[in-house]
């Protein structure tokens, strides 16, 4: 028996790629889709077996692992991190947990990191002969995998890497498994004691909580010390885990030099063994993972715990009835979700698009997995406000050669669609049109017809993006000269005259926060391509972190600003620690964000795209407020040490407290206690104030 060691452990950063000394990409070190999903209540994975076949290609997912198929949620389902896999959406494996945390075992050695594990399935009876399943009914388990991942450049077929590849010490595992029915001794609780006296090691105690018994020492102890010591059994039900396959890490370079257009490679395992022949038969892939530690010219990048060690796993197919050589499914499928209909974001202002906005194209990727020509078909419908349908594009039949011999699917009328819908500007303050893009085999079904279809939500509201609203990765700067000083802008261009009203950022969460410090938010105009003069600047704010996947925290202006033409806004840092802006390395905003840590601003070496976002329009929706109630309502005193009051004379209000973060602080209806501003840190507040359920006004205030 072992005492349980208190060690610390210093986690430091997943290589970063460094570029000149002044970007950098990190890894993420949170996944914040995954943290927001394992705070909703779990679904109940217990049920009756699954029946064969089983097919999962994860496609129309993103977060966790589908619970009628899967019983952890370890893996993150997702579209971003790999390229070229078998059909949209693969299951990736890293070293972050489900709470989307890295692990805290996590360490610079391989150490066991996430598990994917299906729910159990019937192996025992084959349902199609009525009768028990035989050796002989030719059961066949397959996959796909990929190391790291990468991204696609538009409109060359460049790419570049996402992720990070496993090192050879890294390790992916499937393992075939079942319930042998026993219960056995699983281990114990333990329980705190606190030592009476100095011992050495080797030496024995009597344990308090099992009168009688001693429990041996492997290292010395002091006085006082805390150590665990079990105070109860666990018993369990018996499972018997089997490792069946694996892999030690490798680049998906070495893989592609020897095996051109296999971006992943398929794995085929017999299933002969008659101990597998159960009602309970599971498999789980599993991964080892291993932190990096780096430095840069002498510099460590301090505080990027990163996530690394990524293996994207895609396409399982279990089924009897098959042959060895059942590589290739009859399946046409997206390879990834199509494109904006704009040429440079993925969302704008309504009122600032024109027709010259949209691109001209969508770029779709198509394969036919099969191994045989197949006769295919595309089309695509727009439908604006999820009601009225603007558009449907002509179906084409097409055939489409297999992918391993020619690639993708490459046919203009399908793979480049023209986007021929007229958008038209009517006046409304937003609009949302829901592109509905779908390919499929002439007059049958293939094996996996969910992947046939894509969807993609074009918004138009009051904010511009150039990023799809996931990051891969964090962008920061770092200075290296004594008196640090670092400037990151991204450019904005206005179709007409409007108003500034805040600026959207995602910031990437780094381990014990080590990235926040304070920064400076800033708006520039242009000068010669690139920012120019100083047009606004919002000193002492801080990296926030949003409640909820895909929300960014918004800085509000003080006091909204007439922008037009070309603008940027950005930060600006005289300190050393490395903000981490998100980054969404499956778009390219390339030209269109820059960076300064000397005299002169330069264009950023990556494609990608930060997630920095311009806030423009009105300030609010004063539909259906009468206007005398905005002037009954008072709030005071401000500035404020301690409480701030709401006063209303209207009935039903309602008001939240929030910082300049955007984050919720506190809520509820106007009473005599208001909001106690005590425990917080000086600085700008804001009062959001609701009658009878709609938006009356927003207050600023300043707490001393």
């Amino acid at each position: 028996m072992n005492i349980v060691k208190r060690t610390t452990v210093f986690i430091l950063l997943l290589l970063p790629i460094v570029c000149n000394s002044q970007e950098i990409l990190t890894g993420l070190a949170s996944n914040p889709h995954i943290f927001k999903e394992s705070r909703k209540k779990q679904i109940d994975r217990n049920g009756q077996a699954l029946r064969l076949p089983f097919l999962e290609d994860f496609s129309g997912q993103t977060g966790y692992p589908n619970p009628e198929l899967w019983q952890d949620r370890q893996a993150f389902v997702n579209t971003g991190f790999a390229i070229f896999p078998p059909s949209t959406g693969v299951a990736t494996l890293d070293a972050i947990n489900e709470r989307g945390e890295i692990y805290p075992h996590a360490s610079s050695s391989p150490f066991p990191a996430d598990t994917l594990t299906s729910r159990p399935i019937r192996l025992d009876s084959n349902f199609f002969y009525h009768r028990r399943m035989l050796p002989s009914d030719s059961l066949y388990f397959s996959f796909y995998f990929q190391p790291g991942g990468g991204s696609k450049t538009y409109p060359s077929n460049a790419w570049e890497r996402i992720g990070d590849t496993p090192e050879h010490s890294d390790k992916l595992v499937l393992e075939f498994g079942y319930s042998t029915g026993n219960i056995v001794f699983g281990g114990f609780i333990y329980g705190e004691y606190i030592v009476e006296k100095p011992y050495s090691m080797g030496d024995s105690i009597e344990n308090p909580f099992f009168p009688g018994t001693f429990y041996y020492l492997d290292s010395d102890v002091y006085t006082g010390q805390v150590i665990m010591i079990p105070a109860d059994s666990i018993f369990v039900e018996e499972f018997v885990w089997n490792e069946v396959w694996s892999t030690e890490g490798f680049s998906l370079d070495e893989w592609l030099y020897e095996n051109p257009l296999q971006y992943f490679r398929q794995v085929m395992i017999p299933i002969t063994d008659e101990q597998y022949l159960r009602n309970n038969f599971q498999f789980r892939f599993r991964n080892y993972a291993s932190l990096d530690i780096d430095s840069w010219n002498g510099n460590t990048i301090v505080g990027w715990s990163s996530n690394c060690d990524q293996w994207n796993i895609d396409y399982i197919r279990l089924n009897s009835g098959r042959r060895h050589d059942d590589v290739f499914p009859y399946d046409v499928a997206f390879v990834s979700p199509s494109t904006s209909m704009l040429e440079e974001y993925w969302a704008m202002p309504w009122r600032q698009f024109r027709p010259s906005d949209l691109a001209e194209k969508f770029y779709n990727e198509l394969c036919n997995n099969s191994n045989a020509t197949q006769n295919t078909y595309y089309t695509y419908n727009i439908v604006k406000n999820r009601q009225q349908e603007i558009f449907t594009y002509p179906a084409n039949n097409e055939n489409a050669a297999p992918y391993y011999d020619g690639g993708l699917h490459t046919y203009p009328y399908h793979a480049f669609p023209d986007i021929g819908a007229e958008i038209v500007y009517d006046g409304a303050d937003s609009a949302l049109f829901t592109v509905t893009h779908t390919y499929g085999m002439v007059g049958i079904n293939d094996e996996c017809p969910r992947n046939d279809t894509c969807v993609v939500e074009q918004k138009f509201y009051n904010y511009y993006a150039y990023d799809d609203g996931t990051a891969e990765a964090g962008y920061c700067l770092l200075s290296t000269m004594t008196n640090p000083q670092a400037s990151f802008a991204v450019k904005f261009t206005l179709a007409e005259p409007d108003t500034l009203q805040a600026v959207r950022m995602w910031f990437n969460r780094t381990l014990d926060d080590e990235n926040v410090d304070y920064f400076t938010l800033m708006v520039w105009d242009e000068d010669g391509g690139e920012p120019g003069n100083v047009l606004y600047e919002l000193p002492s704010q801080l990296p926030g972190y949003a409640r909820e996947f895909q929300d960014f925290v918004t800085y509000y202006l003080e006091e909204p600003m007439a922008v037009s033409g070309t603008f940027y806004v950005g930060f600006f840092q005289n300190h050393d620690v490395q903000l981490n802006i998100g980054f969404d390395q499956n778009s390219d905003a390339r030209g269109k964000f820059f960076y300064k840590t000397a005299a002169l601003w330069n264009e950023s070496f990556y494609k990608g795209a930060p997630m920095i976002r311009a806030v423009v329009g009105k300030s609010f929706d004063h539909s259906g407020i009468n206007h005398n109630e905005t002037e009954n309502i008072t709030v005071y005193p401000n500035p404020t040490s301690d409480r701030v009051f709401v006063k209303s004379d209207s009935p039903n209000t309602r008001a939240e407290l929030f910082n300049a973060f955007g984050q919720i602080l506190d809520s509820g209806d106007v009473g005599n206690n208001g909001f106690s501003l005590k425990r917080l840190p000086s600085g700008i507040y804001f009062i959001k104030i609701y009658i009878d359920g709609k938006f009356v006004k927003t207050e600023k205030i300043i707490k001393r």
